[in-house]
């Protein structure tokens, strides 16, 4: 394995640190990214700035034009809407193919992940999430479809995000997580029509969640009139 490029080394540094800034808050959604900033911030020329802007244009959380500075991406309603109903859509995939692999020794394991996302007492909501993300990293391997779990990875950075900016309380996660265990129990039944419908409605049922949070969060962050 060839060691990285010091301007490799440099786009994965610049792309971690926006894409940490855009998930955590630290700039905000429309908000214009200023390449020479970044490139004096790095200690690197515009080219890797270029290239990490380029990346995080893929994963969806900036927003390039044609002589027009970068920006983060918008957030709205829609999108929310349109990433959760891209979510059901694989998982309606995910759940046949699980359920016609068979492997009750893995199914019986996500069970068990089911069970402990239930149980989440004196477990900070960062640790929790984390479950929650190795939870949906474990199921989706299980499909045994690469592309799926690709485009999946694709969406992780947009949907951490989107979740932030809907952050659920913990009562709403614990609702899901109940979804979560009812799925786990269809998937060992080896009822995939029951296991996809499950899915859908829990992701309709995050999008809810995550739409109601978004819109309550903005309205209140909203300056008053004068």
């Amino acid at each position: 394995k060839k060691p990285k490029k010091t301007d490799d080394i440099a786009v994965d540094t610049i792309f971690n640190a926006v894409r940490d800034d855009i998930i955590s808050g630290n700039l905000a959604p429309d908000s214009f990214i200023n390449s020479v900033e970044l490139a004096n911030r790095f200690s690197t020329s515009r080219t890797p700035v270029r290239e990490a802007l380029l990346i995080l244009n893929q994963f969806g959380l900036v927003t390039l034009s044609a002589r027009k500075r970068p920006k983060v991406a918008s957030v709205s309603v829609k999108a929310i809407r349109d990433l959760y109903a891209l979510r059901s859509a694989l998982h309606v995939y995910i759940s046949n193919a699980i359920v016609k692999s068979g492997q009750t020794e893995a199914l019986l394991e996500l069970r068990k992940r089911a069970e402990q996302l239930i149980d989440d007492e004196g477990l900070s909501t960062a640790d929790y999430l984390r479950m929650i993300e190795d939870y949906l990293a474990f199921e989706a391997k299980l499909c045994g479809n690469d592309l799926v779990i690709e485009v999946l990875d694709s969406l992780k950075w947009r949907i951490n995000w989107f979740r932030r900016l809907g952050t659920m309380s913990r009562d709403q996660l614990r609702v899901l997580a109940h979804d979560r265990l009812r799925v786990a129990d269809a998937y060992l039944e080896c009822d995939a029509a029951l296991a996809a419908a499950m899915n859908c409605s829990m992701l309709r049922k995050a999008a809810d969640y995550c739409e109601q949070n978004f819109l309550n969060r903005s309205k209140a962050e909203k300056p008053p009139s004068v």
